[in-house]
This record gives C-alpha cells, structure tokens and sequence, in this order.
C-alpha cells in the first residue's frame, strides 16, 4: 500500500515565524513618563568677590530667636501655623505651614512605621517624628525643621544645625526630565511548554508575579509601575550614591544650595557639586570642576540608579504556569487564570508554548532649564531667580560692576558649552535683541533691548523620539510584564498506522462527496428562473420531499 502522505506540512518542530525571529511590535507610541530632576553646581567664588555684609551672621535670625522663645510659645506658634519672625517660619517652608501640611507630615508617621514593618523602604528621617514634643524638644536643641516632601511623595523633616558661620554660595540650578518612553515589544523567554496527546484534555492555572501583595509592591518600578515603595527605593538609592559621591551629607547639602526653602518636591535630587569658578573669579580649589564633569556624574547617578532600581523589580516578575488541575490559595489578594485546552487532532500530538512578553522602555534625560539659587546657609540670605533676574542678583550680593561682569561670563560661558549625550557641545542659552515700538503712539521713537534668555528653539532628537532640550543620556532597559503570549505548535509525528490512516481518510472524502452533493444542487436551483419553481425546489431538495405526507404501511405478521 502507498504510504498516505500528512495534510500538514513538515515544517521544523520550533519554528515560530519565517528566519526563526520571534514576532516583535512596534507601534511608536509617543506614550511618555516623565520625572523631573533637579543638579545643584556650586561656583567655586573668591570670598573677596561678596560684598561684606554677605560674609557676617545675620542678627535675629532663626537660631538667635528660637533658643530664646519659651516651650510653651513655641509649642502654641507651631500649632497656630505662625512666623516665628516676619519671613521666618517655625518650621520651613513657610508654604508648607501655611497650608497645614505639618499636620499631614505628622499624622503619617503611624504610616511610615508600618511601612518599615512592612519591610517597605521609608525615609530615615522620618524615624524622628515620634510627635509634636519631640519636634518642639530639636527645635530647642537648636536645629531648624525642614519640610520637605520626597520623590515618592513620603513627607520628610530634616534637622539643619546653625552654620558655623556665614558661607555665600552661588549655585546654578540645572533643571533637567528623565522621560521613559515605549519602545518594542515582543516575546521573550519560555515560560514552559506541554505537550497534550490526541484526543487529551487538561487544564492550566496560570499566576503571575502580583499575586501576591509583597512581591507585587517589590516588582514595581517608575518606569511601568510608579508607587510610593517603588519612587522611595529609587530615591533611596540616588541619595546613597549622591552622599557617596560629593562627601557631603543631605543636611550639608540642603545648607549650601538653599533647597531647603524651596519647599515641596523638586523631583529626584542629584545633589551638590562643586564647579570652578574661573573667568578671574579666584576659586578656592586647586583643581577645577567644570559643569560637564559634574553633570556627567549626576546624569551618570540618575542613570545608573535607576537601571538597578529596575533590574531589582524585573528579577521578581515571575510567572507560573501550572497544568495541574488543582492549585492551592496562598491569600486573598491572590489571582489565577485557569484555562481548559484539548486536543482535537486524531494523530498528532498538540505542543503548548507560553512566553513572557517584554516591554522596551527607551529613557532619555535632558535638560530644560536653568535658574539660580544663592545662600549663606542662613533663611534671611537666600536668594533666588531666573535667567532673566541674575544680573540683578548678582549686584546685591557682589562688591562691584566688574565683579558681577566676571561672575556673570564664567556662568554664561559654563551655560554655552553643555556638552550631549553625543559629545557635541550645545548652547543652553541664547542673546536676543528686539525693538520695542510704541503702540500707542507710533511717533513715539522705538527702543532697542538686549537681553538672555534659554533657548527657545532647544529641541533634539533621538530616533522618534523628540524632547524640549539638550539630551544628557539615552538609555535603553528592557523590562519583563505580566502578560504571556502562547503558541501550539503541531507534532509531526503520525499516531496512526495505515488501517486507521485509510479509515480517517475515507471519512474525509465521504464529507467532500457530500459537499459536492448539496453543490451541485445549489447550481441547479440558482439557474432557474422562476422564483415560484425555485423554491418548490429547494424545499423538495433541503426539506420535505412533497407536498401531499406520505405514510408507510406498517407490515405485521398475522394481520392482513
């Protein structure tokens, strides 16, 4: 007898697709998430370059008034939400008071313990919150309260010491986004792979890596999955790198930069770095940093940071597939998907592939803007402004014009030479000039103003990708989800001899007979003309056979 040839083609066992490339999608999405990041460089200045009264300790500050103000004052002045002086606050920032949210940060310390409990990373800070008494008891002890609320939202209070004396810092703020966009997407490793017999029948439970409340809170991340456990460990992180990096504790910090006025959340912070003064300023160090080291380095922790605080979450986002018929609840935030498969084919063996699907996420940070930030260290000399008020900064806190012409160039020349992510140096800003009309009286002569400015056509491009400024750093992670993508693939081997090869095959061409039966009636009765006599046909053909019932005559033996 021949050997009856498959109606399957023998195509290789594990073949997916054409090539053997697993399927990948992209659809380019402009999907983005975006985090804003704050870099603190301070100029390394001459202390001959600040006027006089900027290098002595104010009177009446903070700390002469505070360790002078009874318990008791100090504890109603905090309870009614009051300055302690005009300007000076019990608790900075003064927005922050104003608006109760000292309350709020207290209130959350039952919060944050548990979270601790929990196993859940928190602010250490927050471990002093214990209650009013004790924020009044460091008050007292002569440390200024911050409030501050962190990247994940966790309100913070941090104890600032009085400075030993006053130290004028001059600090360019560099305002940059970390933006992760969706890149491919597409299959990635085995999960598992089961094989059902012909004719079999089973059933799967399938659970993924959020199950289980624990686990979930740890799989997450800022990239896919912003939350408060998720945004505290990559802040976490950034501060330990930070404080390792610039030798300088948050308190240090917060005192140089003046961030602590600033009040809220400026987003991830990267920290204080120290850059040359240059351009006759006269730094105080022997070797100077300039904004593109120290950038690097804080673009570098940004990057890094993250890249571990995502790797941590993708290695415990597992997923079970279980052909077991049974499974056993863990707890009530439990959630399975059960599934019946079988296998229809009479010969061959139904092969079963699960894989994980991955999501690409491609993060570029860039920077956007600029503003600048002067501090003593104490609250009443610290000052802030824009591109467009620094001139006016810099007299007040500078001896004379040609100090404040130097200071002004080195920090213009630091601004016009950022270099990006492909080591092309980029103007961040810009010189315009304009003429100003007269309106209203268009006699009136027209004035000519010079001024600088961000640019405001800073754009940059990455791929498809395209962002509102200079690009510090591309980095591309690829993440695993929760999703599973599953294949059959069709066993080439042959269940049957050839007796039951035969037998199947003559039910097939039993089946075609009988399509080509009800065909060729179909053709007939399209072909007739008269609707009347087509369906006189067609119910002869597709239901009773006349028009008048017919009966057959029952034949029983003994009867006539």
């Amino acid at each position: 007898m021949e050997k009856l040839k498959s109606c399957v083609s023998q195509e290789p066992f594990s073949k997916l697709e054409e090539n053997g490339k697993a399927s990948i999608l992209n659809y380019n999405l402009p999907q983005s998430t975006c985090y804003d990041a704050t870099s603190y460089l301070g100029l390394d200045l001459a202390d001959n370059l600040f006027k006089a009264n900027q290098k002595r300790q104010p009177n009446n500050d903070y700390w002469d008034y505070v360790t002078k103000l009874p318990r008791e004052e100090l504890t109603k002045k905090l309870d009614l939400n009051v300055s302690l002086l005009p300007g000076i606050p019990v608790i900075q920032t003064y927005e922050a008071v104003r608006s109760g949210v000292i309350q709020n940060t207290l209130a959350t310390t039952k919060k944050a313990f548990a979270m601790k409990a929990a196993g859940t990373p928190v602010s250490a800070r927050l471990d002093a919150i214990e209650n009013k008494e004790y924020l009044v008891d460091r008050i007292k002890e002569g440390f200024m309260p911050v409030y501050k609320q962190r990247f994940s939202r966790i309100p913070e209070i941090v104890y600032l010491p009085k400075p030993r004396r006053a130290e004028p810092q001059l600090n360019i703020v560099l305002h940059m986004k970390m933006c992760s966009f969706l890149g491919d997407y597409g299959a990635g490793r085995t999960l598992k792979t089961f094989s059902l017999l012909p004719g079999e029948k089973t059933t799967i439970t399938m659970r993924t890596y959020q199950y289980q409340e624990t686990i979930r809170n740890l799989a997450q991340n800022v990239l896919d999955s912003y939350s408060e456990s998720s945004a505290e460990d990559l802040q976490t992180s950034i501060e330990h790198e930070v404080e390792h990096a610039s030798s300088l504790s948050k308190s240090e910090s917060y005192s140089k930069t003046g961030n602590w006025k600033a009040g809220g959340s400026a987003g991830l912070n990267l920290g204080f770095f120290k850059i040359g003064g240059g351009g006759g300023g006269g730094g105080t160090s022997a070797s100077s940093t300039s904004i593109n080291q120290a950038v690097s380095t804080q673009v570098g922790i940004l990057v890094n940071s993250t890249s571990r605080h995502t790797s941590k979450s993708d290695s415990l986002r597992e997923i079970e597939i279980n052909s077991s018929t049974s499974s056993t609840a863990i707890n009530e935030t439990e959630e399975t998907i059960v599934r019946e498969l079988e296998n229809i084919n009479k010969s061959r063996v139904l092969n079963f592939v699960f894989r994980q699907l991955l999501q690409e996420f491609v993060s570029i940070t860039y920077l956007y803007d600029v503003s600048f930030v002067y501090s003593t260290g104490f609250p009443t000399q610290r000052k802030s402004c824009k591109l467009s008020g620094l001139n006016d900064m810099l007299k007040e806190i500078l001896v004379n014009d040609k100090a404040v012409e130097s200071v002004k160039n080195e920090i213009y020349t630091q601004l016009c030479s950022i270099v990006d992510y492909e080591g092309n140096p980029q103007n961040m800003i810009e010189k315009v000039n304009q003429k100003f009309r007269n309106c209203i009286n268009p006699k009136a002569d027209e004035r000519d103003f010079e001024f600088v400015r961000v640019r405001k056509d800073i754009r940059q491009k990455y791929k498809d990708y395209t962002v509102n400024g200079i690009i510090m750093d591309v980095t591309s992670r690829t993440l695993r989800t929760p999703s599973v993508v599953v294949d059959a693939l069709l066993g080439q081997g042959e269940a049957l001899d050839c007796y039951n090869m035969t037998l199947q095959e003559a039910a097939t061409q039993q089946a075609q007979l009988e399509n080509n039966r009800l065909k060729q009636a179909m053709d007939i009765i399209e072909n007739i003309a008269d609707p009347t006599e087509k369906a006189a046909l067609y119910k002869k053909v597709f239901g009773e056979c006349c028009d008048v019932p017919q009966y057959v005559e029952k034949y029983v033996e003994g009867e006539s």
